[in-house]
């Protein structure tokens, strides 16, 4: 007789209801969403902040002396410097706000704990400031690891003024935090639970490409017989003349270094968020009660339900395909994948162009986007499948189910790609055909890959999907992707032979990745 298997279990540390304890539960459920052991997570964050760290080392022990101190308040070239920051912070504001706005989306429809928040003897205030400051903490590590070390080391070999840029870093979480708060708050007064949750999906996405889709829609539209030369550039940046002391370059003062710039920069910090918290608390009760009767309608029968005739492949296709359509926040998140190759579209199918981007630079970034589209559709068809034990008792073979899902998988991405694929044959056949076969290949490939590898999940874990499962599968993906991306480049670059190399690669990684579907039900 085996003896029962004794858990650890850490009690939160501090007093139980007091802002130490709540907020140590808050970071234990952010930590919580990967799939990788706690102990192993934080040894390899350890290791690579260690190796960033040794190697900025390096580059900053001779560069750092060359860094002017700051501030930076004398003169154009000065606003100019600052300008060039500004763009950084907007850069890393949206991104910020894209995904406190998720998260805030998160804590009214998807944590389902507001029973139990309303029957705790904790202020409901308390309880909510804690929250968000936990969004806003779990939206600074990404630019505290990047950024940290090099600001470290600028501090040191340039100027101690540098590290107010950790302090704007810092704040600057808490601040696209309450900014976030109040446009889900606004959203849901304006259009209701059911619209907020897709359009704030969709509003996060756009906030966070915002910067990287304005600077390529310039890149775009000043391609042409127009276009400025470096030397134009530079003579329209020196009559720019930029004043440091303009107030828009404010935020880039207080992250270089002025000491009243940063200072105002907390000072506001902690007015705006409090603000942000207390709107948002103000209606949270009510907006989560909204939220968590949304789904519970009463079922009525849907005469079309007589309409779903035909054989395996129809029926089945049938099915994903309005399943996919009466979910439009699943929607928009597959769809939203195609919002950074936007610009790549402008300048492909833009009439009257001189097309200074080379044909065959369109070939990877087409197979590549095939590839991510197809692994999205073919994990909502067959990990996040609703209904996986009634399919496996139908009087059907598996193979033929796993063959319509592949369809219904890899369908929409070839009619999705049609219109540039014809662009490409249009301007250049060779290059056209090698584009049209990485297409079909990566498609094929994930949406194989995805019903090989199999793993039970929500759709609602579809943001989260890249965390279920196991790391060999998701490194072969990667690989799998990438080896058909450069096979794909090669041919269309007039490489053909150096094509081979990453498909066998590729080759055997499929063959590496192959494991054969459970046969639940017998052959028809």
């Amino acid at each position: 007789m085996k003896k029962p298997v004794k858990t650890k279990s850490r009690s939160l540390s501090g007093r139980p209801g007091s802002i130490r304890w709540l907020m140590g539960h808050e970071l234990r459920l952010f930590w919580r969403r990967g799939k990788m052991n706690p102990r192993s997570g934080v040894i390899l964050v350890g290791l690579m902040l260690g190796i960033w760290s040794l190697a900025s080392y390096f580059v900053f022990m001779r560069i750092g002396p060359l860094i002017p101190p700051p501030p930076f308040d004398d003169g154009p070239a000065h606003g100019l410097a600052l300008a060039a920051v500004s763009v950084m912070i907007a850069f890393m504001g949206s991104v910020m706000m894209s995904g406190a706005i998720l998260a805030s989306v998160e804590a009214i429809y998807t944590r389902n704990d507001l029973d139990l928040l309303l029957s705790t003897p904790i202020s409901a205030w308390r309880i909510l400031v804690v929250r968000a400051s936990a969004i806003a903490i779990g939206a600074m590590p990404l630019y505290a690891g990047l950024l940290g070390p090099p600001l470290l080391w600028m501090a040191i070999f340039s100027s101690p003024l540098w590290l107010s840029a950790i302090v704007f870093i810092v704040t600057l979480a808490f601040v696209a935090t309450a900014i976030a708060l109040l446009i889900v708050t606004g959203l849901f007064r304006l259009i209701g639970p059911k619209s907020t949750r897709v359009l704030a999906q969709i509003f996060s996405a756009v906030a966070g490409a915002a910067v990287f889709l304005t600077f390529q829609y310039f890149n775009v539209t000043s391609r042409g017989d127009d276009a400025m030369t470096p030397e134009q550039t530079a003579a329209l940046i020196q009559t720019l003349n930029i004043d440091p002391h303009v107030w828009w370059l404010f935020p880039a003062r207080a992250f270089t270094g002025d000491i009243l710039a940063i200072l105002l920069w907390v000072v506001l910090t902690a007015a705006i968020f409090p603000l942000g918290v207390y709107i948002f608390s103000r209606s949270f009760v009510s907006d989560a009660a909204a939220a968590s009767a949304m789904g519970r309608k009463k079922r009525v029968a849907d005469a079309r339900v007589a309409a779903v005739r035909g054989g395996v492949m129809s029926s089945v296709v049938r099915k994903e395909v309005r399943l996919l359509i009466r979910d439009p926040l699943l929607l928009s998140q597959v769809g939203l994948q195609l919002l950074y190759f936007l610009p790549l579209g402008f300048v492909l199918l833009r009439p009257g162009g001189d097309f200074q981007l080379t044909p065959a630079a369109f070939a990877p970034a087409l197979t590549l986007l095939a590839g991510a589209l197809a692994g999205s559709l073919i994990w909502v068809t067959v990990s996040a499948e609703d209904a996986p034990d009634l399919i496996a008792s139908a009087p059907v073979g598996t193979g033929a189910i796993d063959r319509a899902k592949v369809f219904s998988a890899i369908a929409p991405v070839l009619l999705l790609m049609a219109l540039p694929l014809i662009a490409l044959y249009v301007r250049d056949p060779w290059v056209g055909a090698w584009t049209t076969g990485g297409v079909i290949a990566n498609a094929s490939a994930a949406a194989l890959i995805g019903v090989w590898r199999r793993t039970q999940a929500s759709r609602k874990d579809f943001v989260r999907r890249r965390q279920s499962g196991s790391l060999i599968t998701s490194l072969g993906k990667a690989f799998v992707g990438l080896g058909l991306t450069a096979t794909a480049a090669a041919g269309a670059y007039g490489y053909p032979w150096l094509a081979l190399i990453p498909a066998i690669i590729v080759l055997a990684i499929l063959g590496a990745l192959y494991k054969p579907t459970p046969r639940f039900a017998v052959e028809a």
